[in-house]
């Protein structure tokens, strides 16, 4: 249920986390999360904001968890695709872990791996689709849902900035393009993994001690962009 992505494995299992696990290694009082995206089971919930409905109808926004195309049809991951007409579009990915001592305060080191079909330093009209789409990892002690105004726009009940800048409860930590360069013309899939070692990100739980990790893409870019999410791995350590 869980993937393994560093040298912490050797950890000793402590405690069930809604299906994955939080593990503590005996010389470490930071509990690691090691989790996949691959199929549903896994409990990640995904949401789209930041648009309105004149601009962006259902029908381009769209997820799955599928299998990635050629050439890393080898992997599968869970998709999230929008169409943005509005130079600002929010997907993203949300779940519920359980396990952390309530009413603490943690720093977390969140890491995600994802696949981009974007090369680097490709541009258009608008922004590039990938350095103009920003990643971003959070957490927060409230479900992350989408507010819809009334008047058909609809928002995040949450502080996660706005692009490239950074919020409270969700901070900027990398872009969708990929390690290729845009003169290659390659524009096959690549795994790449973002995390977010050189900006601190500090959450409390609440009274169960629980939280939830959200990842998503904050596009500047008016066009479609295509995320496969694959896996990752939390370090929650606390804050004395």
């Amino acid at each position: 249920m869980y993937k393994v992505l560093s040298i912490a494995v050797a950890a000793l299992l402590l405690a069930s986390c809604d299906g994955e696990w939080v593990n503590t290694p005996p010389e470490d009082k930071s509990e690691y999360i090691f989790f996949d995206i691959d199929n549903a089971e896994h409990g990640w919930e995904v949401g789209f904001a930041d648009y309105d409905s004149e601009t962006v109808s259902p029908d381009l926004l769209s997820y799955g968890f599928e299998q990635l195309p050629p050439t890393r049809d080898d992997l599968s991951g869970l998709r999230v695709s929008g169409d943005n007409r509005s130079s600002d579009l929010f997907m993203y990915i949300t779940k519920r872990f359980s396990g952390f001592e309530p009413n603490t305060r943690y720093e977390l080191a969140m890491e995600i791996m994802f696949a981009s079909n974007v090369p680097s330093g490709c541009l258009d009209a608008s922004a590039s689709p990938g350095e103009g789409v920003t990643i971003k990892a959070g957490a927060t002690t409230f479900k992350p849902a989408v507010i819809d105004n009334g008047a058909g726009d609809f928002y995040m009940n949450l502080d996660k900035g706005s692009q490239v800048s950074s919020g409270s409860d969700a901070i900027a930590i990398g872009n969708f393009a990929n390690s290729k360069t845009c003169e290659s013309g390659d524009f096959s899939y690549e795994v790449k993994v973002l995390h977010n070692d050189d900006d601190s990100f500090f959450v409390e739980t609440n009274d169960s001690g629980d939280l939830w990790i959200l990842f998503g893409t904050d596009s500047g870019f008016m066009g479609t962009t295509t995320i496969y999410y694959l896996g990752g791995e939390i370090k929650a350590t606390e804050v004395l």
